[in-house]
C-alpha cells in the first residue's frame, strides 16, 4: 500500500502533507503551488498526509503504483504517465489469476484441484 495522488487540481498547495511526512515523501513545488510525489518508494503507509489532506486529492493505494528503485526509475520511458502506471497495476492481479486458474485446470493429472494430503 502507498500514497498516490487522486487529483492534483485539488492540491489547495497547504503543505500539509510535506510537513507531517516522517517518511520525507513528498516536496513542494513553488512554481506550480502544488506538492508532488517525489519519493512513493519510501512510503510506508502510515496514512497521516491522507488523513490531513485538506484538499482531498490523496488516497491510499492497495496497489503498489511507485518504482521499486531509481535505477528502475530512469529505464521507464517518458511516455509513461501515472494513469497508465496505475491501469497495469489493476490489471496484473487478473491476469495471476487467470494464469493460477488456467494452470490448476490444465496441469493437475486429473486431480479435482484441491489439496489431497498426498502425492
Amino acid at each position: 500500500m502507498s500514497v498516490v495522488r487522486y487529483d492534483l487540481n485539488k492540491c489547495i498547495g497547504c503543505q500539509h502533507c510535506v510537513t507531517v511526512c516522517p517518511m520525507d515523501v513528498f516536496r513542494f513545488d513553488a512554481d506550480n503551488m502544488k506538492s508532488v510525489i517525489a519519493y512513493p518508494e519510501n512510503c510506508q503507509s502510515c496514512g497521516q498526509c491522507y488523513m490531513g489532506c485538506q484538499g482531498r486529492s490523496l488516497e491510499m493505494s492497495y496497489y503498489q503504483t511507485s518504482l521499486a528503485t531509481a535505477a528502475a526509475r530512469a529505464a521507464v520511458p517518458d511516455t509513461v504517465t501515472p494513469e497508465l502506471v496505475k491501469e497495469a497495476t489493476i490489471a496484473q492481479p487478473e491476469k495471476s489469476a487467470e494464469e493460477a486458474a488456467a494452470k490448476e485446470a490444465g496441469g493437475e493429472g486429473g486431480e479435482s484441484g484441491g489439496w489431497s494430503g498426498s502425492k
